[in-house]
C-alpha cells in the first residue's frame, strides 16, 4: 500500500510540471522583456539548461504567467520570476 501512495504522490507532483516548450516560451519572453534576447542568440546551451531548471523548479501556473507577461511589472508578479529587493537595506557590501 505504501508503494501505491508514493507513486500517487509522485504522479500528482509531476502533473504540475511545465512542458519544455512552455518553459522555453517563458524564458524567451523574459529575455525579451528584459531586453537581453540578443545576448544569447548565438548559442542555446545556456537556454537548454535554464529550460531544464524551469521544469524542475517551476509550476505550470508560474510558467503560464511568465509567458503572458507583457511588462516587467507583470513578470515580477509571477512566481516564475524572483528579483531581490534592493530598497535600501543599509548594507553597503563592504563588510563593515
Amino acid at each position: 500500500m505504501t508503494r501505491v501512495a508514493l507513486l500517487a504522490l509522485l504522479l500528482l507532483g509531476a502533473c504540475d510540471k511545465p512542458a519544455p516548450e512552455d518553459c522555453k516560451k517563458a524564458l524567451l519572453n523574459m529575455q525579451h522583456l528584459m531586453g537581453t534576447e540578443d545576448l544569447n542568440a548565438a548559442g542555446n546551451g545556456e537556454l537548454d539548461s535554464e529550460v531544464r531548471r524551469c521544469q524542475g523548479e517551476s509550476s505550470k501556473e508560474a510558467v503560464a504567467c511568465a509567458v503572458k507577461a507583457t511588462s516587467m511589472a507583470e513578470l515580477k508578479r509571477c512566481a516564475f520570476y524572483h528579483v531581490p529587493d534592493n530598497t535600501g537595506s543599509g548594507s553597503s557590501g563592504s563588510g563593515k
